[in-house]
Parts: structure tokens; C-alpha cells; sequence
């Protein structure tokens, strides 16, 4: 039985999450647990929006640090690995990307109605 997890919050730091963050702890996680389903809500939807680059590099005096996260990455991963990824519709709408397209396998939802089949998971973790 596989676990939701709901993300909420997309960008916590550049350099400070550079090599573990929330979608990539997902994805290990799953790993170890048998799945994970991953919500994205607020501003955490953005990770799933199709046609964006990876991250830039970020600049700090004469260093670049160029190992940042790439959320799209993580969100492609955790598909592959057969996970079902929902992007909150009313998060999209918050924000403007109404019609903006999604990345391979993500589906819209109204996240309120998710909550009737919480029961079918082993545990629901709001990240």
C-alpha cells in the first residue's frame, strides 16, 4: 500500500537544499516503503510545469554553484518509478498557469476531493 505525501510549499532554499530536497526525498523514500503518491499544492505546482529549463546557476562572489536541485528532475523520476503525481488545480489557478501544460504524467485535480481517498493509503504526510 503506498503513502501520499502533499507538498505544499515549492522553493525552500537554493544552496541549502541543493542535495536533498522534499521531491527527491519522495523519491528515495518510495524507494524504501513500497511507493509514494505525490501531491503538489501552492506553490510547489510549479514543479510540475512542462517546458521550463533546468535551474540556474547560482551565483554567490566568484563562485557559481551550479549542483542546484531541479524539481522537474525529481517530478519526471517519480513518475517513471510509476508514481502518481497531482497538481492542485486551484494552486495552478492562484498562480496564473491555469492552461499552462504539465509535465508527462501529471494529473490536474482538485485536491479537496483527494481527501475522500486518503483512507487508501497507508499514511498521508504533508511535507
Amino acid at each position: 500500500m503506498a503513502y501520499l505525501v502533499i507538498i505544499d510549499r515549492g522553493y525552500r532554499g537554493s544552496a541549502e537544499a541543493q542535495f536533498f530536497d522534499a521531491l527527491y526525498g519522495v523519491e528515495m523514500l518510495g524507494d524504501q516503503l513500497g511507493g509514494m503518491d505525490v501531491v503538489l499544492r501552492g506553490s510547489s505546482v510549479t514543479a510540475a510545469l512542462a517546458g521550463a529549463g533546468p535551474p540556474p546557476a547560482l551565483q554567490v562572489g566568484p563562485t557559481a554553484v551550479n549542483t542546484l536541485a531541479d524539481p522537474r528532475r525529481s517530478v519526471g523520476a517519480l513518475v517513471d518509478k510509476g508514481a502518481a503525481v497531482y497538481v492542485d488545480e486551484p494552486g495552478l489557478t492562484a498562480l496564473g498557469l491555469d492552461d499552462a501544460p504539465l509535465l508527462p504524467g501529471v494529473t490536474r485535480i482538485d485536491t479537496a476531493h483527494l481527501a475522500a481517498r486518503w483512507g487508501d493509503y497507508a499514511g498521508v504526510w504533508f511535507l
